[in-house]
């Protein structure tokens, strides 16, 4: 197993589990305990905890070691499906793939399996162990590389693809003779579905597909419900943590950005079509936005142009739109003092660290001049959808990280480097951008650099940097700037 006991991803599979807070949990004949703390807060009942002295010498406070099971138990962890005779009826065996077989008893019912890729317990997703949930990983969200064979076998043969990697992920399995207890994904799609009269809360629970995100704890878990035809249809978004208030965040920001924008621009706007609150738990759904892909030929030779060009054009006519004259005060709080931070910090590359210390000077004497906008955020192509194969038509998601105290530029710019623009394309897109927003092309690295600082330190808060490891924290942005650094020096 090859991951933190500290990553946040360890139990997002919580969503498909029966939890509760008087339920009696036994956890036995598991190779690794790390998933366990990050399920505590989900669990109010007892937890007993079979194994060897080396893997119990670290247990958290409120799970007890036994010798030997006590009766039996609503939910059941385990590499292998013999601890399930410890289920009482109705409980679920979460057995871990890799060792034995489900069970093979009249009185077990098979939920669901669930293989996880990459790798497990780590996961990013964690697909349906059928036809269908392997043809919607790889021809309609695009899970596997898009540059490998990998990801090319999956789009031509997306069943056959799962025979390649090793049986990682979860099987459900639940005792008969009692009503079944209610998942979290159960009582968060009954919730919304409430409020929408939506069909989600009859779609197996096998025909769900779980992602996880990669950055953060404030990151939400995402499931994807999937129809007949392995087809999703809808998603919904659910905080990691109760209490979490990101996702509440999110909806009222998304009120306030439609307002602001209008019918005409709004409308590339991807917002949920609900929202609920269920024990302190936020969700939101959302339906499915399909998107032709951001490779091939086709995007490469006109899609990519058409795409970035537009783009430039609605992002300018968004800051016009929500531009806002600032007080110096505001401009250096927000703007200038985090490019202060990081160059004082001086942990940049010598040349990288004299182009900040001159964006710097140069944002200083901008400050009582530069407007305030609305800025997504976090605006590379994974958080946008082509509608149009051929790149003329496109929806933003994920306006999370969305603030009305952003500076022009700075989404362009990352949008441009994620879509891997030439140069050639990005110097058109930055020039009209420049243009549409009335800002001289002699502002765009102190624009930039404002930006690159606060993501910067957005990306230390949610990953911790690595002593020696300078891609780690917000150093995994310098790859990001090499790319925007060739755009801003064919501008000028």
């Amino acid at each position: 197993m090859n991951a933190f006991a500290e990553d946040y991803r360890l139990a997002d599979f919580k969503l498909l589990l029966p939890l509760r807070p008087d339920a009696r949990v036994l956890v036995m004949g598991v190779r690794d305990l790390a998933f366990l703390p990050h399920l505590i807060a989900e669990i109010g009942g007892e937890i007993d905890c079979v194994g060897d002295e080396t893997m119990l010498s670290s247990l958290p406070e409120n799970v007890r070691s036994v010798t030997a099971p006590s009766g039996t138990y609503d939910l059941v962890f385990s590499d292998t499906a013999t601890a399930g005779r410890y289920l009482r009826p109705g409980g679920v065996l979460c057995r871990f793939l890799g060792q034995g077989e489900d069970l093979d008893r009249k009185d077990v019912q098979l939920l669901g399996r669930w293989r996880a890729y990459p790798t497990w317990p780590a996961f990013r997703v964690l697909i349906p162990d059928h036809a269908l949930g392997w043809r919607a990983a790889a021809r309609h969200l695009w899970v596997f590389p898009t540059r490998s064979m990998v990801g090319l076998w999956a789009r031509l043969a997306a069943g056959s693809v799962a025979r390649r990697f090793p049986e990682q992920g979860i099987a459900l399995s639940r005792r008969v003779g009692s009503a079944p207890a209610s998942t979290m994904l159960d009582a968060l799609r009954g919730a919304l579905a409430a409020r929408t009269q939506d069909p989600l809360r009859d779609t197996p629970l096998e025909r769900w597909l779980i992602t996880s995100g990669r950055l953060g704890p404030g990151n939400p878990i995402l499931a994807f419900c999937l129809d007949e035809e392995g087809r999703p249809q809808r998603l919904i978004k659910a905080a990691r943590e109760v209490g979490a208030q990101h996702l509440q965040i999110e909806a009222a920001q998304l009120e306030e950005i439609e307002q602001a924008l209008g019918p005409a621009l709004a409308s590339r706007v991807i917002r949920p079509t609900a929202s609920a609150v269920v024990a302190g738990r936020w969700a939101l759904a959302y339906d499915f936005e399909p998107t032709h892909p951001f490779f091939g030929p086709r995007w490469r030779l006109q899609g990519r142009a058409h795409f970035c060009t537009g783009m430039a054009d609605w992002l300018a006519a968004l800051g016009c739109a929500t531009r806002r004259t600032a007080a110096r005060e505001e401009i250096q709080d927000r703007h200038v003092l985090p490019l202060q931070r990081l160059v004082a910090r001086a942990i940049l590359p010598h040349p990288l660290q004299r182009q900040a210390e001159q964006a710097l000077d140069t944002l200083q004497r901008l400050a009582p001049s530069l407007p305030l906008i609305l800025e997504h955020g976090d605006l590379g192509i994974y958080n946008a959808r082509l509608t149009r194969p051929d790149g003329r038509d496109f929806r933003v998601l994920d306006w999370g990280s969305s603030t009305f105290a952003g500076i022009p530029l700075g989404d362009l710019c990352y949008l441009l480097s994620s879509a891997r623009a030439p140069v050639h394309l990005a110097r058109r897109c930055l020039d009209a951008y420049l243009v549409g927003m009335k800002r001289p092309t002699g502002e765009a690295p102190a624009l930039w650099f404002s930006y690159l600082a606060r993501r910067w330190e957005e990306l230390d808060g949610i990953r911790k940097p690595v002593a020696g490891d300078p891609t780690s924290g917000g150093g995994i942005l310098l790859a990001t700037h090499a790319r925007v650094a060739s755009y801003l020096h064919a501008l000028v």
